[in-house]
């Protein structure tokens, strides 16, 4: 299987009016065995996980700062928040599986005292020359502390797909999740991201109620960093999010 890969997001969830999930990693370098010109392109679906997990001994560092305001009934003050979080990549989801351990502190304002850890497994298929699948079931909040002790540990189920579409870098996720809502009510996943040059990708994300527009980067300057913005609307809520993310991996062993 001729491919290699930086990193793909997974998720990150933070207190506040509404619970906001999205993904940790933020992006992902990908050289995958493709026919197609699309090689060594970015791609990441801002709003939604997605099923790709980190290769072995990568580890994945990751800041969001949120602004949102609600319209229900009147518009309500308008809300600051952030969080920050940690994955680490173990096994070979080719052969065998690959697993992901995170640890997500909820809130920065007051950093450190709320949280919980994640467990994830993956499996890549290789289809053909043309792309490659990813099948992936995710578990949240274990082992929570402060605030995190409010929610129960949910997950989702997730298939995602990644191939060319001629000259660009195409990345299409499924599934489904109960780890978005405090009634862990389970509700739909769909993210469609598409490169548009090496360095940057837009995407169009469904989670549920929550639309959400993406942006991400990784400017040349900023060596194995990248920056995603993601502007979202909950119609259930009638609740407006812009989530600015930055993410960075380190590779621990080799």
């Amino acid at each position: 299987m001729s491919w290699r890969r930086g990193h793909l997001g997974r998720k990150r969830l933070g207190i506040g009016p509404i619970v906001v999930l999205r993904s940790l990693g933020l992006a992902a370098f990908l050289c995958l065995g493709l026919n197609a010109p699309a090689q060594a392109q970015l791609v990441a679906t801002p709003g939604v996980p997605t099923a790709f997990g980190l290769p072995d001994g990568v580890l994945a560092v990751a800041l969001s700062g949120s602004y949102a305001t609600r319209n229900r009934r009147g518009l309500a003050p308008t809300h600051f928040d952030g969080s920050s979080a940690l994955a680490y990549g173990i096994g070979d989801p080719v052969d065998s599986l690959g697993f992901q351990l995170g640890a997500t502190v909820t809130s920065t304002r007051r950093f450190g005292r709320s949280g919980y850890l994640s467990f994830g497994a993956y499996k890549l298929f290789q289809r053909d020359d043309r792309g490659v699948y990813a099948l992936a079931a995710n578990l949240d909040y274990l082992g929570r502390w402060g605030e995190g002790r409010e929610m129960r540990p949910s997950g989702n189920v997730l298939l995602s797909y990644m191939t060319g579409f001629g000259e660009n870098l195409g990345l299409v996720t499924l599934g489904v999740a109960n780890n978005t809502r405090f009634d862990r009510r389970v509700v739909g996943v769909f993210g469609l991201g598409m490169g548009v040059t090496d360095r940057s990708s837009i995407s169009l994300a469904q989670m549920g109620s929550r639309t959400t527009l993406g942006l991400t980067s990784a400017p040349a300057l900023l060596t194995g960093t990248t920056l995603s913005a993601g502007l979202s609307r909950d119609w259930s809520t009638k609740t407006n999010m812009l989530t600015v993310d930055i993410g960075r991996n380190f590779t621990l062993r080799r």
